[in-house]
């Protein structure tokens, strides 16, 4: 441990770590790791020009982390939208219109596919089960994805 009691070989430690870290993002996607990494190094740089105790250097690197991930992340997410988005489609292109239930729906799970301008799309349902054969209605569209609710007739 009469490593450690150096304080310039706690910051190389540390900086060290930081780019083992942001290295690993290539082999770990997540986009956290590369802060974490970022966070250590930028530790490590001000443990090198000002002493500071161990557990103050891991307070700070965690403090740092957090604030970069959430800071980070939005930055990025500006640039990288999700690949999974929710789109609002325009009345003719879907929504409240009602089509065909060609093989049953289920509730939050994809397999069910309806009718549409000749087509058969993917649907699933966020409310119940819609077997084959019924009628449903659109509410929006997940990517390629309908979110339709059954519709009910009124018995005659």
């Amino acid at each position: 441990m009469d490593f450690l009691q150096d304080g310039h070989n706690l910051s190389y430690l540390w900086i060290a770590s930081g780019i083992l870290l942001m290295i690993s993002e290539l082999f770990l996607p997540g986009g956290f790791v590369f802060f974490l990494g970022l966070s250590a190094t930028i530790v490590g740089a001000l443990t090198y020009f000002i002493e500071i105790q161990f557990w103050t250097q891991s307070l700070i690197w965690a403090v740092l982390s957090g604030l970069l991930i959430w800071a980070g992340g939005s930055f990025l997410r500006a640039f990288f939208p999700s690949a999974s988005e929710r789109v609002i489609l325009n009345p003719e292109e879907g929504p409240g219109r009602i089509v065909l239930v060609s093989k049953d729906i289920l509730v939050e799970r994809k397999g069910g596919r309806v009718q549409f301008q000749g087509t058969e799309w993917d649907a699933i349902s966020k409310t119940k089960r819609i077997p084959a054969g019924k009628r449903a209605k659109i509410v929006f569209r997940e990517n390629l994805t309908f979110v339709v609710e059954p519709i009910e007739f009124p018995e005659i």
